[in-house]
């Protein structure tokens, strides 16, 4: 049996191309045999089974830029070219080697193109998945290490009804948070969903209960251990003497310098605590970003947060929007304070310690307050922007707010470049992108990029290449490969699924050494099952040692490899990669495969 309305031909068309590949190597190993003593190792052709690897990561030379353009009335623009863009490494322009054009809400997904080629932009039918394998993905994740009560219920309703009227029947919605408590991972089940939400409760790392005098908040502890701002210290100064000396009948001569000594403490513990805090935000979404990363569809996620203290997380930020840009995710931030007025010095109920005698501090430390305030929502704001995100902010229609920042934006450029002399010491590199005409247009593209600390051997950046592309949904043709399935039943129960991969060999680029014609093929085959998650993956290396004239037939029938899955009746995804290393071309190739019950 076979996929419908397909599988006769196309098993008729995999199975010609396996039997003219066995009759071709039939008589080349007949020819070796009788032409030729050679050792084992002077095959000309072996397989290798491999276990894939599919959890590495490594640092790669290459920058990946998304770009969001919108015109005056907000709508996202995509008619521009890659000779409408200029990109800047710390102001010194460089060539954008990497195009594409992401239309997510059409699903059309282009292909890099190359330094000296077109875009090219089409629609391929017979290759995108089925209607029933997931085509979006969106991750709401919940800092409920941050969030107030008040913040989850009127985050958590608006979720809730987002899902119900805006998630179309094909997405996958998962419910993550900062804490890891209460997850639920992609589903479509909307029961489910609704009572994860309402599951959702704060959930702080860290519960304060230290007396608070000095009164010293994140931003003022961040300025005075990091900065050393002669105003927040005098601050914390004058208020801890306040507190520990002027309530004495007798101050003694060293209790000014004792005080300020307990004042830089406080700082100290107080920056601690919220910078544990906040790592275990973004070490969370750090975690999410990798998860969305291996899905087969468009990535999406939704960070809903009142903000956090991040001055001290640029270079983990930075990994993040590097990580999420690379893996095509897209991240979108809620700022669950709403329409925030904030009162310097806080209000009555909160009873501030107001230095009266110190008009000049009191002015300041209100000052210090509202830029903490501010601050607060850097890090919301850099994801948001720097992937191509929306950022929902001073607004407390959160129903609107949801239907934002969960729709996939129309249209995004993805810009890539190759650093030149790229010094491997770990310096941040800030990046600015322009247009050559961009009036009443407005760019959304990230802000900078850390260089690597060190640089990555070609066969990790090897593992990283076929890793992304399995992990991906993208057509990739570099090289000449097409992808065939078929399956039997076996009972009601359990069906074979082969896939058969058959490649050109006179579009391979082969290296001459001592008469022979080298290279590697390497072969990854993928299944997912209808959620996106990945079930098993199979890799086989071929390794190329031709004669000319094996290499001469060998270029008139192709290769043809097979890869065998037992499964049960459902749906699926196959995604099938293929690299050769010579040439460092791959192409990764989708399809769907309904196995009825």
């Amino acid at each position: 049996m076979g996929t419908r309305g397909r599988i006769p031909r196309l098993f008729a068309a995999g199975t010609s191309y396996l039997l003219a590949f066995l009759a071709f190597w039939s008589g080349a190993r007949s020819h070796l045999r009788a032409g030729e003593k050679q050792s084992s190792d002077q095959s000309e052709l072996t397989t290798q089974d491999l276990q894939p690897t599919f959890k590495i990561q490594v640092e790669r030379n290459l920058v990946v830029v998304r770009v969001v353009v919108r015109d005056s009335k907000g709508v996202a623009v995509g008619n521009l070219r890659k000779d409408d863009f200029r990109l800047f490494d710390n102001g010194k322009p460089q060539t954008i080697s990497q195009f594409a054009i992401e239309l997510p809400s059409a699903k059309i997904r282009t292909t890099l193109t190359s330094e000296k080629s077109e875009v090219d932009i089409e629609v391929q039918p017979e290759t995108t998945p089925a209607p029933s394998t997931p085509q979006r993905y969106t991750g709401l994740y919940f800092d409920d290490v941050h969030l107030r009560f008040e913040d989850i219920a009127r985050t958590r309703d608006a979720a809730d009804h987002y899902l119900e009227t805006a998630v179309q029947p094909g997405d996958r919605v998962g419910i993550f948070t900062s804490s890891g408590q209460h997850v639920l991972d992609f589903t479509d089940d909307h029961a489910q969903l609704h009572r994860a939400l309402f599951q959702l409760r704060p959930r702080p790392l860290i519960w304060d209960t230290a007396s608070r005098c000095p009164e010293i908040t994140p931003y003022q502890a961040y300025l005075m251990v990091h900065q050393r701002d002669p105003f927040a210290l005098d601050i914390a100064n004058a208020e801890a003497y306040r507190c520990d000396c002027e309530q004495l009948p007798r101050i003694p001569p060293d209790c000014a310098p004792q005080a300020a000594a307990r004042a830089e403490g406080e700082a100290v513990r107080i920056l601690s605590q919220y910078e544990t805090q906040s790592e275990a935000s973004l070490r969370g979404l750090d975690l999410l970003v990798r998860r969305m990363g291996v899905l087969p569809g468009q990535r999406s996620v939704v960070l809903i947060s009142p903000g956090f203290l991040s001055a001290t997380q640029e270079f983990r930020l930075d990994e993040i929007v590097d990580r999420a840009s690379r893996s095509e995710v897209i991240i979108n931030a809620l700022d669950a304070k709403g329409l925030f007025a904030p009162l310097a010095l806080g209000d009555a109920s909160e009873r501030p310690l107001v230095l009266v005698q110190r008009p000049d501090l009191v002015a300041k430390k209100a000052q210090i307050q509202l830029a903490g305030f501010d601050r607060a929502v850097d890090a919301l704001s850099t994801l948001a922007n720097d992937t191509g995100g929306q950022f929902f902010h001073n607004n407390n229609d959160f129903e609107e707010g949801f239907r934002k920042v969960g729709a996939l934006p129309e249209v995004y450029y993805i810009l890539a470049f190759s650093p030149q002399n790229l010094k491997m010491d770990g310096s941040f590199h800030s990046l600015k992108v322009r247009l050559v005409s961009g009036a009443g247009l407005t760019l959304h593209a990230r802000h900078g990029y850390f260089a690597p600390k060190q640089r990555s051997d070609a066969a990790a950046q090897e593992k990283e290449e076929i890793q992304q592309a399995v992990f991906s949904q993208d057509e990739l043709s570099e090289l000449p490969v097409e992808v065939h399935t078929q399956f039997f039943k076996v009972n009601d129960r359990s069906a074979r699924l082969s896939v058969l991969t058959h490649l050109d060999v006179r579009q391979l680029r082969f290296r001459k050494q001592e008469g022979r014609n080298l290279n590697n093929l390497t072969f990854v085959t993928a299944l997912f099952d209808r959620d996106g998650k990945l079930l098993t993956g199979k890799q086989k290396l071929l390794k190329f040692r031709l004669l000319d004239g094996t290499l001469d037939r060998l270029s008139q029938s192709g290769i043809t490899v097979k890869t065998n899955f037992d499964v049960v009746p459902g749906n699926y995804l196959v995604r099938e990669v293929v690299r050769e290393a010579e040439g460092s071309q791959l192409s990764g190739l989708n399809r769907a495969v309904e196995i009825p019950f």
